[in-house]
Parts: structure tokens; C-alpha cells; sequence
């Protein structure tokens, strides 16, 4: 009982730490820019009140800016899912002259920055005037390294005599995967959604290099409105990253 009790109460510790800058948060957002900048700082603000988050909701389209990012984000997952479910049945599965070689490749891409190739990324991209594009913006985001390996490692776990068993009955190769393979990883296409759309909603370099029309932004670059190379408005960026996480949090 007593080591019970120790557990919930560094549990319940641990909980309260991790909350507290999202409470700092919601707490920011509510205050006036002079009592951010109040010394010595105040947790609770003056007067409680929504005047941060009407002057967001005036001064920029913070809700077309989050609809960018949840559909951008639904269709990196939706899409990452399939082709990293069907690359990792793949590697798992069949036989074929390189396979190890193809896969340590597609890993070797996990160590190289984003910033490395955006160049040449935004040339191709421009070259075919998907500039400002939800195509443009969502096309590098289709392709995860990481999910193939972790769509693989998921692969591994489904016995072979079970697709072996399917194509004796007469499967073919997709009916296979659909019906037989893919919902036994449900699992790991859980954690990959999860992980992809997370990585797809926090993107910020990427949509900013080839967004210039206002609607067009995510939110992560739509809040950078609020913020100049001599000022940040920590109020309006407060109120409008408490409206960000929204989705995240319903989700």
C-alpha cells in the first residue's frame, strides 16, 4: 500500500510538471503586454478576460491557418501510413537482390538535415508551379524513413504461415495486405498516424519556404506574425498558440 501511494504521488508530481508550461500558457495569454513584462512576474493576470484572443482572431486568419495545418496534416498521415505500411510489408516479407542494402539506404536519410536538400526541393517544386500549393506543401511530408522502419519492425511480428495461408486460399498479394496484414499491425499504423501527424502540424520550415499568400500559411507560420526582428508580442503569440493546440488536444 505504502509503495502504491509513493507511486501515484510521483506520478501525480511528474504529471503537475510536465502541465505547467501549458498552464503558463493559458495563464499568458490572458495577460496584458505590461504584465508579462511586470517585474517580478505574476502567475495569475490582473483581469481575466479574452481581449488577447479577439485581437488574434481580427488581426490574422488564425482559423483558416490551423484548417491549413489539420488538412495538410490528415493527408501526410493518411498517405505516410499507406506507403510506409506497404514499403515495410515489403522489406519484411518478399526477398529481392539489395533489399538490406535499399533499406539502410532509406535509414541513412533519417541523419540528413531537412535543411540540406531544401534547395534543391524548392527548385524542383518551383519548376512545376506548386508554389503556395497545399500539393507543394505536403508532397515532402508523404515519405517517412522512420515509419518504414518502424512499419517493418510491425511487419516482422505477423507470422509468415498466416500470408502463406492467405495466398494458398487463393488471396491475391493486395487482398492480402489489406484484409490479412494490415489490420493484424494496427498498432504500429496507430503509432505511425500519431507520430506523422504530430511531425506534419509542428512542420514550420518547410511551409514557410514555400508559402508567400497569407492564406495559404500553417498555424506554426501564421503565429510568427506576431512576432518582429525588435518586438514579440507575447500576449497575441500566447493566444494564439493556446488556439493551436486545440486539435492536438481534442485529438
Amino acid at each position: 500500500m505504502r509503495n502504491k501511494i509513493l507511486m501515484y504521488t510521483i506520478t501525480i508530481l511528474l504529471v503537475l510538471f510536465f502541465l505547467f508550461p501549458l498552464f503558463w500558457m493559458l495563464l499568458t495569454s490572458c495577460k496584458s503586454a505590461e504584465e508579462i513584462l511586470r517585474i517580478p512576474p505574476t502567475i495569475l493576470p490582473d483581469r481575466f478576460g479574452v481581449d488577447n484572443y479577439k485581437e488574434v482572431m481580427t488581426r490574422q486568419p488564425i482559423f483558416r491557418f490551423i484548417a491549413n495545418s489539420l488538412l495538410i496534416s490528415f493527408v501526410s498521415a493518411a498517405f505516410s501510413v499507406l506507403i510506409t505500411a506497404m514499403a515495410g510489408y515489403g522489406f519484411s516479407k518478399f526477398q529481392f537482390p539489395g533489399k538490406e542494402i535499399m533499406f539502410f539506404l532509406i535509414l541513412s536519410f533519417l541523419i540528413v538535415p531537412f535543411q540540406s536538400i531544401v534547395v534543391p526541393l524548392y527548385k524542383w517544386v518551383t519548376k512545376f508551379g506548386l508554389t503556395d500549393t497545399y500539393t507543394g506543401i505536403v508532397l515532402p511530408l508523404l515519405v517517412s524513413a522512420f515509419g518504414v522502419f518502424l512499419m517493418r519492425q510491425g511487419m516482422d511480428t505477423i507470422p509468415d504461415d498466416l500470408i502463406e495461408a492467405a495466398r494458398i486460399d487463393g488471396s491475391g498479394e493486395l487482398k492480402t495486405f489489406l484484409l490479412i496484414v494490415f489490420p493484424n499491425v494496427k498498432a504500429f499504423v496507430a503509432t505511425q498516424v500519431i507520430i506523422k501527424f504530430l511531425w506534419s502540424w509542428n512542420e514550420f520550415y518547410w511551409p514557410m519556404v514555400i508559402t508567400n499568400k497569407p492564406e495559404m500559411k500553417v498555424i506554426t507560420v501564421g503565429i510568427q506574425a506576431f512576432t518582429s526582428m525588435y518586438y514579440t508580442e507575447y500576449n497575441l503569440v500566447m493566444a494564439a498558440a493556446v488556439l493551436s493546440i486545440l486539435p492536438m488536444a481534442i485529438m
